[in-house]
């Protein structure tokens, strides 16, 4: 039985959640670790944006981490009964706020030295804000809407990991 193929690198905050998904999904796939300045062939003319992840499954190609997350959902049912339609507003919300501004101000922060003129404790404070106006979300459960993981968890715990 041929099992879907996930191209992934070991520190990447996108991957780490598709890994994590796939995982708490039970879905068994052979993850390919990439270096990232030897990309191979394979990954490459799955998706030309040379970037992880890449999730190959039968003929489909999915090489967005949140487009993975939502396959794994749709495949296994995964936080089935997990949250209500006003959780999932604010987790789409949320999902958006680190994917863009935490992570542009995380990028600044960690990797100064890549950009120009950066100020990095600015960069610092502002991800500093996004996670105390985080804090004051969180469920006394252990994650954000109850006592069970759910997609708002692992799709900003690497980013938070990450900083």
């Amino acid at each position: 039985m041929d099992r879907p193929i996930l191209y992934s690198f070991k520190r990447c905050p996108y991957a780490m959640r598709a890994r994590m998904a796939l995982k708490l999904a039970n879905i068994k796939c052979e993850i390919r670790e990439v270096r990232l300045n030897n990309k191979p062939k394979n990954m490459l003319e799955a998706s030309p944006k040379g970037t992880v992840p890449v999730f190959i499954v039968k003929d489909q190609i999915i090489d967005e981490s949140i487009e993975i997350i939502n396959w794994a959902i749709f495949k296994s049912d995964l936080f089935k009964n997990n949250t209500s339609e006003e959780n999932i507003l604010l987790t789409e919300s949320l999902i958006d706020k680190f994917d863009n501004k935490f992570k542009y101000h995380l990028d600044r922060y960690k990797y100064s030295t890549r950009y120009d003129d950066v100020d990095v404790a600015v960069h610092r404070n502002e991800c500093m804000k996004i996670l105390i106006e985080l804090e004051g979300m969180l469920s006394e459960d252990g994650w954000f809407f109850g006592e069970k993981v759910n997609k708002l968890d692992i799709s900003i715990l690497p980013f938070i990991r990450q900083f």
